[in-house]
């Protein structure tokens, strides 16, 4: 019984935190498999659908991330893929998304520009209470971002496929209902995975029903939003500024204008990182579960994407 490693980085860290939580198993480091028939659970942040069916008693993929589209290929063996819930990143998805909301709901930018001219001057904002903020995709992420900003005084719209009963948002559901959504939240927050649902989800017409000079902030996945309707969303007002933390391809080509425009912000895919010790022990657990006869959490769906 062996457990293959796939990370993107960091190899001896993950090796060395799967060691001390599966003393039990024998643990290698992708490509140094042992026999293929010993691999039993593969865990990796990316992993060619094709290589897996190498191993012909394979129990299940485990994620090493919260995205799991690779994973969607019809090449993939008939084995369940778990991702990765770990309130560790969703702590830090949170952080980054408080940080942008308040950056922009206070004017910080009018700050700057003012710094820049030595220009002590209060500049006049709208109190969190008056700044509705929207999450698109009301999943694990979406609720603990939610929460966050709850707590400091913003009112929460939450959107997603099947609704919420979260008390302290305004649920909105479906299809039928983004346009409401996106009306009602002076901030957008995406965060939706991608699939072929969401695809290009935010496009000319959806920004159509943006409030005028509102934020969106997109730390979900870069193909839910189509970039070139969102350039001309911003030149034309639509939406005030954008905070791009995915894009489609990333990285974002070196020509492509949103790099230059002044009310965009760029950062690389950082706004949650996978992190070692607390993502090794959830998975480690995972495995532990199937080990035992139980049901691992959460179960990718296939059908749905996510």
């Amino acid at each position: 019984m062996a457990l293959l490693l796939h990370p993107s980085r960091d190899e001896d860290r993950w090796l060395a935190a799967f060691q001390g939580e599966l003393p039990e198993m024998d643990i290698y480091l992708w490509p140094d498999a042992p026999a293929p028939a010993d691999v039993e659970f593969v865990v990796a942040s990316r992993h060619d659908p094709v290589d897996l069916h190498r191993y012909p008693n394979l129990r299940a993929v485990l994620a090493m991330g919260a995205g799991i589209e690779q994973y969607m290929s019809p090449e993939m063996p008939d084995v369940p893929v778990m991702r990765l819930a770990d309130p560790a990143m969703s702590d830090e998805m949170a952080a980054y998304v408080v940080h942008w909301v308040v950056h922009f709901q206070k004017r910080m930018e009018a700050y700057l520009a003012n710094q820049s001219v030595s220009t002590w001057r209060e500049e006049p904002y709208v109190t969190a209470d008056e700044y509705p903020v929207g999450i698109l995709g009301f999943g694990g992420i979406g609720e603990r971002i939610g929460r966050a900003l709850a707590d400091l005084g913003f009112p929460i719209n939450a959107w997603s496929r099947t609704g919420s009963d979260a008390g302290w948002a305004t649920s909105f559901t479906g299809l039928s209902e983004l346009h409401g959504f996106l009306e009602a939240s002076t901030a957008v927050v995406n965060v939706l995975p991608h699939t072929t649902d969401t695809e290009g989800l935010l496009d000319s017409t959806r920004f159509d029903h943006f409030r005028p000079g509102s934020l969106l902030i997109n730390l979900g996945r870069g193909a839910t939003t189509n970039e070139s309707d969102l350039l001309d969303a911003l030149n034309d007002g639509r939406v005030g500024n954008a905070v791009l933390d995915v894009t489609e391809p990333e990285p974002m080509a070196g020509d492509n204008p949103l790099w230059a425009h002044p009310n965009v912000r760029i950062t690389p895919h950082v706004a949650g990182f996978t992190l070692i010790r607390s993502a090794s022990t959830l998975i480690a657990a995972n495995i532990r579960r199937m080990l035992g006869g139980e049901e691992p959490y959460p179960v990718v769906d296939r059908s749905r994407g996510y």
